[in-house]
């Protein structure tokens, strides 16, 4: 597994973690457990981590959400507790994010990233949402800007992300929005001649499917050998999802895909349909997954289709399941399973 890009994770005072760490990552990676136990929130550190060299990827946290910027920026540090830094880091890179508290008030001008550049210096990225705040020439200049809920927030880029990746987690997404995005993004696959790949990872559920196109009024319509193009969302529970999961892989080829509540959305009969597409296109583009669900029908899946398709690639030790548990301190920790204990464990848990 040395060419997966996040070998592991330790996450300290970031949202509901006080410490957290999964000590190894798989290529696909299943992380469950009762609600409001950080699922999404390993999901939302990952996101950060992997986008390191640009301070606004903290934003995802309330733009993702919904929820209103001004003055809430403490709601990252866990407990609102910014005496501390928030540190994310693997066996590859490390991620500290500060406070940049007012010099007028009690609450925040803004927090930095500091974080060491390629050339192994340590460098402190910042993201103000006090525009009128002026920082020492310590920090790296901000470069770039956008307006969130009417407020202007500068920020520091200075480096692309560590690897490909994209963060799927359509919590304040229109469905047209999605789907015109999705579109959008099959057409420029297309031209790069890649659709005959999207063609061969839905195949092993519709077998039938011999091209695809999008019509002159915008929706995705495939040919499965009848007189006509039908739409890709007349073909089953789940297809057009799924459809969307493998293009947004094809374009994270040799990186990170992360969904938040991946069965969303999806009839419990078809999720063995979405493992079986998202195992071919992972493993043919070198993609690490990371999801998360509240759905015992999709662990099951997600086992099950594994344990039939892994000698198809090769492979013998590519899942695991990572169930996150809370004590009476709501100090959260993992459970790690692999394939053969997730099997065993199943009849006992409860998931929701």
């Amino acid at each position: 597994m040395d060419n997966i890009q996040i070998p592991n994770i330790s996450i300290s005072n970031f949202k509901c973690f006080k410490e957290f760490k999964v000590d190894s990552f798989k290529r696909f990676n299943l992380i469950f457990g009762k609600n409001s136990v950080g699922k999404s929130n390993i999901l939302e550190a990952l996101h950060i981590y992997s986008n390191m060299f640009r301070s606004d990827g903290i934003l995802s946290v309330f733009m993702q959400r919904g929820i209103i910027l001004n003055n809430n920026l403490e709601l990252i540090f866990h407990n609102f507790d910014y005496s501390k830094p928030i540190n994310i880091k693997t066996t590859k890179k490390e991620l500290n994010i500060y406070p940049i508290e007012s010099l007028i008030d009690s609450f925040l001008d803004g927090i930095y990233y500091q974080v060491k550049n390629n050339n192994g210096q340590t460098i402190k990225l910042p993201l103000l949402i006090n525009d009128k705040r002026v920082l020492d020439n310590t920090f790296t200049h901000t470069n770039s800007i956008i307006t969130i809920d009417n407020q202007t927030v500068t920020f520091s880029i200075i480096d692309a992300a560590l690897f490909n990746f994209s963060f799927l987690n359509n919590y304040s997404s229109s469905e047209t929005i999605v789907k015109n995005e999705t579109i959008g993004a099959f057409n420029r696959l297309q031209n790069l001649k890649q659709d005959k790949i999207i063609i061969d990872c839905l195949k092993p559920i519709i077998p039938n499917l011999k091209l695809m196109r999008i019509s002159s009024d915008r929706i995705c319509e495939a040919d499965i050998g009848l007189d006509r193009y039908l739409p890709l969302n007349a073909l089953g529970s789940g297809v057009y999802k799924i459809f969307d999961y493998i293009i947004n892989a094809l374009f994270v080829s040799n990186g990170v895909l992360l969904i938040d509540e991946i069965d969303n959305g999806f009839h419990y009969s078809s999720l063995r349909n979405l493992w079986i597409s998202l195992f071919e296109v992972a493993y043919r583009s070198n993609v690490q997954i990371f999801a998360t669900t509240h759905s015992y029908e999709c662990i099951k899946a997600f086992n099950d289709v594994y344990n039939e398709v892994k000698n198809k690639y090769n492979s013998n030790d590519d899942i695991q399941g990572i169930r996150i548990e809370a004590d009476k301190e709501k100090k959260y920790h993992p459970v790690i399973y692999n394939s053969e204990e997730l099997n065993n464990a199943m009849d006992n848990w409860e998931v929701r």
